[in-house]
């Protein structure tokens, strides 16, 4: 999910089971053996959001598990028969979704988890450590010069602290949050310092250790332009008539379990069962780049061809679904009122509504190139946190929307 948003859905209920296509539904070829029962099951999804969140974890654009994350998602995909198609594009992060890293040299290594500043400056500086109090100017060590300072955030401004560093001849400002976690914060007008934002516990030890003795730490924020990448799996026949999608990366400081490896599972679920069910005519997409702005699916929206998006009937938008909640539908017209039908159909209940302002996610991409698009989720608010764990989630609420995504499968099978 682009930005943080706290969805309101109504109570729950329990779903009733999607049927095996008869023969009369729409098939292709034999599926191959083994690919498992032919429809979603709520186990095989919490296994791909625990190897994306837990053994590859956080996904920024651009970055080493991204890679991890496209190789996992390919074997899926080809093992279950379908083509891949990985598409490389350009992806500019902003400020606040840079990378840091933030690391205690002496007197013992170690890599503390930091958060980039928006209007900070990209790059990599280290030195001494010295203790800026919170940020005021009387308290400012005369030897701040060429050292990088440890700030404790309480009451003064994020501009007035890089000023008065960049006087004092600092190469780059660590603040430590005044409560546990880490937080997002912008400088304005911009610094040419690197800046950074750690835990309150972190900041406490570190000026434990600084009382103990000098503290050498280096500090490194990655530069805006990145390469990244979506994972297209297209069925033998390359006819897309629906293309299922949501994005695999996230911020930098969060697994991202439910933002949004439940969202990239329940894709793969989803092809999983399509193929052991041998529905034809359906596309999967594992989009990267969402969080700094849908950069992937705008990439992949611009690059199809006319026959393609004529062929396109319905995008399919999975961001954050294991939420403790029914189904959220955000989207409007004919695909809306089949979902909402379909739902009542399958017993799950749902309830149709819009993203708060600021809060976005792929489908907006199609819906700008006038293909149909409904996004399904669910309420969660520790998205963009470091508690978007899997321990966080309730995998077995991970059904109802399981199943009402097969069941729109199913039913452009029908309708084809």
């Amino acid at each position: 999910l682009l930005a943080v948003a706290v969805l309101a859905c109504n109570g729950g209920g329990t779903p009733t089971p999607i049927p095996t296509p008869s023969s009369g539904s729409a098939t292709a070829t034999p599926p191959p053996a083994g690919l498992g029962p032919p429809r979603p099951e709520a186990e095989r999804i919490e296994e791909h959001i625990r190897v994306l969140s837990e053994e590859i974890g956080a996904r920024p654009a651009g970055s080493a598990a991204e890679q991890a994350a496209i190789a996992y998602a390919r074997r899926q995909f080809e093992g279950w028969g379908y083509d891949v198609e990985v598409q490389a594009f350009r992806a500019t992060t902003p400020d606040r979704l840079r990378p840091a890293t933030f690391t205690v040299e002496l007197p013992q290594r170690r890599a503390l988890l930091a958060v980039a500043f928006e209007g900070g400056a990209a790059g990599e500086v280290s030195g001494r450590l010295v203790d800026a109090g919170t940020g005021r100017e009387e308290e400012f060590p005369a030897d701040a010069a060429g050292a990088i300072v440890l700030i404790q955030r309480k009451d003064v401004f994020f501009s007035d602290m890089a000023r008065r560093a960049q006087d004092a001849g600092a190469v780059a400002i660590v603040v430590a949050n005044r409560e546990p976690g880490i937080f997002l914060a912008a400088i304005d007008p911009p610094s040419s310092l690197p800046a950074a934002g750690i835990d309150q516990a972190e900041g406490e030890a570190l000026r434990e250790l600084l009382a103990e003795g000098p503290v050498r730490v280096s500090l490194r924020i990655e530069r805006e332009d990145v390469t990244a990448h979506n994972v297209i799996a297209r069925p033998d026949s390359g006819e897309c008539r629906t293309l299922s999608g949501g994005h695999y990366d996230t911020v930098p400081w969060a697994a991202g379990a439910n933002d949004n490896a439940s969202g990239s599972a329940l894709v793969l679920e989803l092809a999983r069962a399509a193929a052991a069910a041998g529905l034809s005519g359906h596309c999967f997409a594992l989009f990267g780049a969402e969080e700094p702005g849908l950069v992937g699916s705008a990439f992949f929206v611009a690059e199809l061809s006319g026959e393609e998006r004529a062929a396109l009937a319905a995008y399919f938008n999975y961001d954050v679904v294991a939420g403790d909640a029914p189904p959220l539908l955000v989207g409007g017209g004919e695909l809306l009122d089949r979902a909402e039908a379909l739902a009542g159909r399958t017993g799950v209940d749902v309830a149709a509504g819009s993203l708060p302002e600021g809060a976005s996610s792929d489908h907006a991409n199609f819906l700008k190139a006038d293909i149909p698009a409904l996004m399904l989720t669910t309420e969660f608010g520790l998205a963009h946190t470091e508690e978007d764990t899997l321990a966080n989630l309730e995998p077995a609420l991970l059904e109802p929307i399981a199943t009402l995504g097969f069941a729109l499968l199913q039913e452009a099978g029908r309708e084809s």
